[in-house]
């Protein structure tokens, strides 16, 4: 079946939308951690969250939720996938004061960085932003929700055998 210029270029078209609407839906819920394309049945749920949320903290997608004690550090690792290679921007645009974001192109993947310095909860949002080297960027928005727990009580280390210095 032969084809004429103008029928080619709506095929080549065709494909360049298919392949931005996979984008939209595949590439930017991996970026942010999700694994499947099912968004609302595979992304948690504040219902389901361990500790008393509020719903108003969640920008975008949850993400999920960690607790950290006080005095503990928060290194919350999350990867995404891309099979365009397309560059990916990582932005905090909320989070505590201390909150580091550590942006790694080159394997895939980011880590938040934050030493709590008070008992509270919390979220940090952070938005996603896949660069094609045509069209138009896509962006997604997640929220991680943090509760800060008091530390727990542990015995001194001498008295667990340990030195007294």
């Amino acid at each position: 079946m032969a084809h004429d210029a103008s029928e080619v270029a709506h095929l080549k078209a065709g494909r360049s939308v298919a392949r931005l609407l996979i984008g939209v839906v595949i590439l930017l819920p991996l970026a942010l951690g999700t694994a499947s394309s099912d968004l609302e049945g595979s992304s948690p749920q504040i219902q389901d969250c361990p500790f008393p949320a509020d719903p108003n903290l969640v920008v975008g997608k949850l993400l999920g939720w960690v607790r950290v004690e006080l005095g503990q550090s928060l290194d919350h690792t999350r990867t995404w996938s891309d099979p365009d290679g397309d560059s990916v921007t990582i932005e905090l645009l909320s989070a505590p004061e201390g909150v580091r974001l550590i942006n790694k192109p080159r394997i895939l993947s980011y880590t938040l960085l934050w030493r709590p310095r008070r008992v509270m909860t919390t979220a940090i949002v952070i938005r996603i932003t896949d660069k094609p080297v045509r069209g138009k960027p896509m962006s997604d928005t997640g929220t991680l929700l943090v509760q800060v727990v008091p530390a727990s009580k542990r015995a001194a280390p001498r008295l667990c055998g340990g030195s007294s210095r």
